[in-house]
């Protein structure tokens, strides 16, 4: 019987010690040990279908300027300042060199910013890129990037905030093209907008993937694998950007005491259910394991989107791990367990 309670003291000492363990891995090194294709496939259909779509801000029109000319860009600039538009953001990070006559031109007035293509400095753009090409965060640590003064944000009190990306396929924001025809000028629909022009492709090139400035983001359905392909230009991302500072709309990220105990209380009601409804049969209690395992991935995938509906993020990468290796530990003591029972 003493036997049985240490083994049952063992079970949820060790359960407790790998997911603190795992989780201060996790914590301080940048690095994926074991993920689940199932678990992203969940996660990301769960919240494709419950997610509740952003408020639409039609204050916010993005052109596309293609490979016009310097000289071209500088007349359309001038025509869209004539509708009185709140503020006009120019990002031709996609140029192989610097505009110095257009920044030149608008130097003095505050209505045009353009963005910085270097990574830190005044007009900077804010979101951060990941080594992987993959953009979910913007900077606010300083007010002068490129997107905060667009959007006259300053901070909230946080170094950087989680992006609140907008649907892809359905953004609410107007895309058009400058060219010659002029049939994007219309003054009544331009008056007080926030006019974005950048890259958003172009009839010579006719690929996403051309230039460097498109990113993956998490709308992609291969976010978070090793070949995702980009997916939004540049000005989208500082689109989505500034309709989220406009809407108010921010994402918190949950206290990591929180995310913590969470990721403690799925491994220790893994083990206690892996304890309490084991049988005699090894084949029986082998299937029960993988059921309980394919169950709490759903179940954390599903309280992920749960809690992003209330604007909370909820990081819980590395319960596939902690589960895995609470798993395979719980069932292979449990094997033991008759055995030293009946010897005890």
């Amino acid at each position: 019987m003493k036997l049985i309670f240490n083994n049952q003291i063992t079970k949820y000492v060790v359960t407790i010690g790998f997911t603190i363990g795992i989780v201060l891995v996790y914590q301080f090194v940048d690095v994926s040990f074991f993920s689940l294709d199932w678990q992203r496939t969940v996660r990301i259909s769960l919240f494709n279908r419950l997610r509740v779509e952003p408020r639409p801000d039609h204050s916010i029109i993005v052109f596309n300027a293609g490979t016009m000319h310097e000289l071209d860009l500088q007349n359309k600039i001038d025509s869209l300042l004539l509708t009185e538009p709140r503020k006009i953001g120019v990002n031709l990070c996609h140029w192989d060199k610097i505009p110095v006559g257009l920044l030149n031109r608008y130097r003095s007035d505050d209505r045009v910013v353009f963005a910085s293509c270097r990574d830190t400095g005044v007009n900077s753009l804010a979101f951060q890129v990941d080594e992987n090409n993959e953009v979910t965060h913007f900077k606010t640590d300083q007010p002068d990037y490129f997107e905060l003064k667009l959007a006259d944000f300053y901070t909230r009190g946080n170094d950087q905030e989680r992006i609140y990306y907008g649907p892809k396929l359905h953004y609410p924001i107007s895309i058009g093209e400058l060219n010659d025809s002029y049939h994007w000028f219309n003054p009544e629909g331009l008056y007080d907008k926030t006019i974005l022009i950048g890259y958003l492709g172009d009839y010579v090139t006719d690929s996403i993937y051309y230039y460097t400035n498109c990113r993956v983001t998490p709308l992609n359905e291969d976010f978070g694998k090793e070949e995702d392909l980009p997916d939004m230009y540049d000005i989208e991302i500082s689109a989505h950007i500034i309709r989220a500072i406009n809407q108010g709309e921010f994402i918190n990220e949950v206290h990591p005491l929180i995310r913590g105990l969470t990721l403690l209380g799925f491994c220790i009601l893994q083990v206690v259910l892996l304890t309490f409804i084991k049988t005699r049969k090894t084949l029986i209690n082998l299937c029960i394991a993988a059921i309980l395992f394919m169950l709490f991935t759903f179940l954390s995938s599903a309280l992920i989107v749960f809690v992003f509906a209330y604007d909370y993020y909820l990081n819980l990468d590395e319960l596939s791990l902690v589960l895995l290796v609470v798993t395979v530990f719980t069932v292979g003591l449990n094997l033991f367990q008759p055995h030293s029972q009946k010897a005890a």
